[in-house]
């Protein structure tokens, strides 16, 4: 069995899926069925800026989670020529 490591990268994008998804919801419950009557005229651009913000947060999220890490090559070994300097006469 092969043991993958996962990168800080698809964490971080995990996370901020789950903390995307968890404002808005809050949002909507907290502002919209346990609170109190909102002034509509108020509350609807508020929430419609929330989920944006929150949509934003999840697509950015799902990106970073869903996008394959690239490896650096190997180095490659240096090749040692000589090289003339300029001004010297041989």
């Amino acid at each position: 069995m092969e043991v993958t490591r996962v990168g800080k990268g698809r964490i971080l994008g995990v996370l901020l899926c789950i903390v995307g998804v968890l404002v808005a919801g809050a949002h909507l419950y907290i502002g919209y069925w346990i609170g109190t009557h909102p002034n509509l005229a108020f509350a609807l651009p508020v929430t419609a800026g929330v989920l944006v913000v929150c949509a934003l947060a999840v697509w950015l999220g799902w990106i970073m989670a869903t996008t394959k890490e690239v490896q650096s090559p190997p180095p490659e070994p240096e090749k040692k020529e000589e090289q003339k300097q300029p001004g010297a006469s041989s």
